[in-house]
Parts: C-alpha cells; sequence; structure tokens
C-alpha cells in the first residue's frame, strides 16, 4: 500500500513537471548526494500529498516563497502545493531544500 501511495504522489509531481526540463530535472538528481536526494523526494513527496487542496481563502493561500519561485517556474509546477510543500520544512531543514533546489536552476 505504501509503495502505491508514494508512486501515486511522485506521478502527480511529474505530471505538472515541465517535459522540456524533465532530462534537466532527472540529471540533476542523479548528481546529487544521498541527503540531498532525500529532502527533494520528501519535497515531492509533499507535493504530492498536498496536490488536491483547494477551496483555500484567498487570505490564507500561502505564497510561493522567493527562494524557490525560480525553481517553480521553470520546472512549471502548482504554485500552491509547491508553497506548502516547501513550509513543511524548518529551520536548517529549510535551508538545505533551498540550497538543493538551486542545484536545479
Amino acid at each position: 500500500m505504501k509503495k502505491n501511495l508514494r508512486k501515486i504522489l511522485v506521478k502527480r509531481f511529474m505530471k505538472d513537471l515541465n517535459k522540456i526540463h524533465l532530462q534537466e530535472f532527472i540529471e540533476n538528481y542523479i548528481n546529487l548526494d544521498s541527503k540531498q536526494k532525500d529532502i527533494i523526494e520528501r519535497y515531492i513527496m509533499n507535493y504530492g500529498r498536498y496536490y488536491e487542496i483547494k477551496n483555500i481563502p484567498k487570505e490564507l493561500t500561502p505564497k510561493v516563497p522567493k527562494e524557490i519561485d525560480q525553481f517553480v517556474k521553470e520546472y512549471t509546477l502548482k504554485r500552491i502545493p509547491s508553497a506548502i510543500s516547501f513550509y513543511v520544512f524548518e529551520g536548517k531543514e529549510r535551508e538545505e531544500l533551498v540550497e538543493t533546489l538551486k542545484m536545479f536552476e
């Protein structure tokens, strides 16, 4: 069951990922170390988890932070799940996520 859920979550991310940049994304991912891969994988899982969120009042909708805005635009990801996925991380982990995502730019 867990493996199936993981597959669904990754598919949601991959569906939105700009196909022009898919090869680049995969190459960048392959070049990451294991800790960076873990961070990206958790970001992707969170993206898939929060993919279906709708009907959030405008004043409560999280904005994509400037630290990841370029990544979100380049890979044509949805803004709400991208922002929520970012805010799941805290402190040092969030800094590591930002540094890892910069490697994809």
